[in-house]
């Protein structure tokens, strides 16, 4: 009995590091950079799966290609594990153009776009109240408040020069009520 009290802790380690294969790793391989397709026939081939966990958009990759894995590169892991991937997305990423033609001064609209990731040209003017923005452009179509473009885009305004006539508050006053 003594004997089998002391062997049972023993035999449940032994197989309890066979069934969970302690000490036996294999290196994750790189397949940043390689299409979806590629990159799926690495893991194969070095018995690890994968699952998709995120898109993203990187100017210039390819659509689908892999972008970052988790875990990274040459580390050790189990076989069959699943590595995590984030692929290349084939859309670009878009705003809502914020509301700032007619409805702010040029200074706000400078502040409101570069934070919304916009880059900004030399501005247009017309005649109009100074610093005004009457519009915003994208090349030479006019955008519409709201309207979706992609992050980066480079916008011009349109405001005000200062130029305007102001015309004089006055009253006109008929001589008959004050005789």
């Amino acid at each position: 009995m003594a004997a089998v009290v002391i062997a049972t802790p023993f035999a449940v380690l032994e197989w309890l590091d066979s069934y969970t294969l302690h000490g036996k790793a294999i290196e994750v391989p790189d397949v940043c950079g390689q299409t979806l397709d590629e990159g799926a026939a690495i893991l194969q081939k070095s018995t690890l799966g994968y699952e998709i966990i995120d898109y993203k958009y990187q100017k210039g990759a390819k659509e689908n290609e892999i972008l970052e894995q988790r875990p990274a590169a040459n580390s050790k892991v189990k076989k069959d594990r699943k590595i995590a991937l984030t692929l290349n997305s084939n859309k670009e990423p878009t705003i809502a153009l914020p509301d700032v033609a007619d409805n702010c001064s040029l200074r706000e609209a400078v502040a409101r776009l570069r934070a919304a990731g916009f880059k900004l040209t030399p501005h247009d003017t017309i005649t109009g109240e100074k610093d005004w923005v009457y519009s915003v452009k994208m090349g030479e179509d006019t955008l519409r408040n709201g309207e979706q473009i992609a992050i980066g885009t480079t916008l011009t305004l349109v405001i005000g020069s200062g130029d305007e006539k102001e015309e004089a508050d006055s009253v006109v006053v008929e001589d008959s009520w004050f005789e």
